[in-house]
């Protein structure tokens, strides 16, 4: 039942890219014609946002506030938590023109003691400019089985999406119950190709 849940959460899950503009180097790259340097790091920035009756804005997310106004149809919005970690981009194993990559971060959301996971898998072809990435959020819930003791991960949302630098994505996650939140999630990577 639990997993069923899961999956429809997954298959739920809304995607938008919101392309807030292009930092102007990746812009001029692309036009002088010459292709974008490899990326070998990225570094990776989410905002996990609450949709609810919140009627005051909130100054931390306020550039984004607006993108959401047009998307979504709640009366506020308001930061929960904000995440960032570091992924270092490596060849694959037997292909010369891919690199990947892979990272996580446990949150604990304002107001709550219900950890959650953040993971990013990526991938890069070389010389595009452009990253693909798996991006989850998790429940991480703790299981005692008589002397035993472990986590499991319950998925909340998934979505894969390919990035330009600076560009962002919002993930949502639909409403489980009535009494629950929808959570937001922005992600916005930055690259860095000298790293």
């Amino acid at each position: 039942m639990m997993n069923e849940m899961a999956k429809r959460w997954i298959r739920c899950a809304l995607m938008v890219a919101l392309a807030l503009g292009a930092p102007a180097g990746v812009a001029n790259a692309q036009e002088s014609g010459e292709p974008p340097p490899d990326i070998q790091n990225v570094l990776l920035t989410f905002h996990l946002v609450q949709a609810d009756g919140f009627t005051d804005d909130d100054p931390e997310i306020s550039d984004v506030v607006t993108e959401l106004r047009k998307l979504f149809n709640f009366r506020g919005y308001r930061l929960l938590s904000t995440a960032v970690f570091n992924v270092g981009l490596t060849r694959q194993r037997g292909s010369a023109n891919y690199l990947e990559g892979s990272g996580f971060q446990r949150i604990v959301p304002e107001e709550s003691d219900q950890p959650l996971m953040i993971h990013a898998d990526l991938t890069a072809e070389r010389s595009t400019g452009t990253v693909r990435a798996k991006v989850s959020l998790s429940d991480v819930m703790t299981r005692r089985v008589g002397h035993l003791v472990g986590t499991e991960r319950l998925a909340l949302l998934e979505a894969t999406a390919t990035f330009s630098d600076g560009q962002r994505m919002v993930l949502g996650t639909p409403r489980r119950a009535a009494s629950e939140p929808v959570l937001i999630l922005i992600v916005t990577p930055q690259f860095d190709p000298r790293l």
